[in-house]
């Protein structure tokens, strides 16, 4: 379900938000001076106090380094020019400057735009004043530390950024794709439509002149009307077919190829199999259509990222829903796969485009072994009601 991945998201997130200050955490309380230590390290309490005081001032912030990252970023400073200035140890500092840099840089946007050049340039400015080796140590390191941490930062958004431009490229061009298909299904229907409704009105045209005049005049408004909506949805092929892209000429996929997938999939190296399970029946070609799309689209991956192994296709027929899942097994040579669920996230988009459009849903599972599955559930209505 959907919230479930969003609360599974949210939860990874905030797992990883705890990790990050639990482990700045026990660095900064590595300098506390305990009064259990040797004689000479141990400290009053009022000292540590104030060394616990400056722990979590630069650690705890980064639980919430997503929402406020630049108010981590100021207490780490802070934390580190109150340490420099003491003259107490600084590690543990500098490492929260630059996780909380870090922070800035991917989650930040004011901090990317005006934050780094402006500690670019007076970072460049101290350290080209060769002052004191304390000064630059005391400036120029957080500042190095700094500026990595943003630019990693802001490295890592980049790339989140340009994933996500190629997903929405990817679902856009799949909905493309999935209206010219829409377009050869719907435009068959009325295309049949005509034809009957024509048949209708000439033999009741021809008849022997007891049909009202009224349902001759209706089925031949049934008959323009679908031949309208026939020019029409040319015209909207026209606007969704790419430039150069040849118009389709075979007949619409259904379910009666996949055995030929199948084949394919064999003929690349993967040993595959078909099972079915109920009362096969037609289905509603767009159903139909989609089910072959996303079986090929499984196929295609499992041969990709997966050569070798074993798939399992099984089609199951339901009094109102149809099902189907695509499990492959490990790739037969481990080190040769890729890992189908970053590498196949485009394809995946597809699937579900497809079966939204359909009221139904796709789920996958990464499996222990190594292997991936896809399971599909598309409702159609009562059995038999095929278009």
């Amino acid at each position: 379900m959907p919230w479930v991945a969003r609360l599974q998201a949210t939860a990874a997130r905030s797992g990883a938000d705890l990790l990050v200050a639990t482990v700045l955490l026990g660095w900064a309380l590595a300098d506390v001076p305990w009064p259990w230590r040797p004689p000479g390290h141990g400290g009053a309490p009022a000292a540590v106090c104030g060394f616990l005081a400056l722990a979590l001032v630069q650690s705890v912030p980064s639980i919430w380094r997503r929402r406020l990252p630049g108010t981590g970023l100021s207490l780490a400073l802070g934390a580190l020019a109150l340490r420099t200035a003491l003259g107490l140890h600084t590690v543990s500092g500098l490492a929260a400057v630059a996780a909380t840099g870090y922070a800035v840089g991917s989650h930040g946007s004011f901090a990317r735009r005006h934050l780094r050049p402006l500690l670019g340039g007076a970072m460049a400015a101290a350290l080209a004043a060769a002052v004191s080796y304390q000064v630059r140590m005391a400036i120029g390191l957080p500042g190095v530390l700094l500026s990595a941490g943003l630019l990693a930062g802001d490295a890592a958004v980049s790339r989140r950024f340009a994933e996500e431009a190629a997903l929405e490229a990817a679902q856009a061009a799949e909905r493309a794709r999935i209206a010219r298909e829409l377009h050869d299904v719907l435009a068959h229907q009325l295309s049949a439509i005509t034809i009957q409704a024509g048949a209708v009105r000439i033999v009741a045209a021809t008849g022997d002149g007891r049909q009202d005049a009224a349902t001759i005049d209706m089925l031949g408004t049934v008959e323009r009307l679908a031949r309208e909506a026939v020019v029409e949805l040319g015209q909207l092929l026209g606007v969704l077919r790419q430039d150069g892209e040849p118009a389709a000429r075979r007949p619409i996929p259904c379910l009666g190829e996949i055995p030929a997938l199948i084949s394919t999939a064999c003929e690349a190296g993967v040993m595959a199999e078909i099972a079915v399970i109920g009362q096969a029946h037609p289905l509603p070609s767009g159903v139909e259509l989609a089910a072959y799309r996303i079986v090929q689209e499984a196929l295609t991956n499992v041969v990709k990222h997966a050569p070798g192994a074993s798939a399992r296709v099984v089609l199951r027929y339901l009094p109102q829903v149809f099902e189907l899942s695509v499990v492959n097994g490990r790739a037969a040579d481990s080190s040769s796969g890729r890992p189908l669920q970053s590498t196949a996230r485009l394809g995946l988009v597809g699937m579900r485009e497809r079966a939204r459009l359909h009221g139904g849903r796709v789920s996958t599972t990464a499996l222990p072994d190594g292997g991936f599955a896809v399971h599909v559930r598309l409702p159609h209505g009562p059995a038999g009601g095929a278009a």
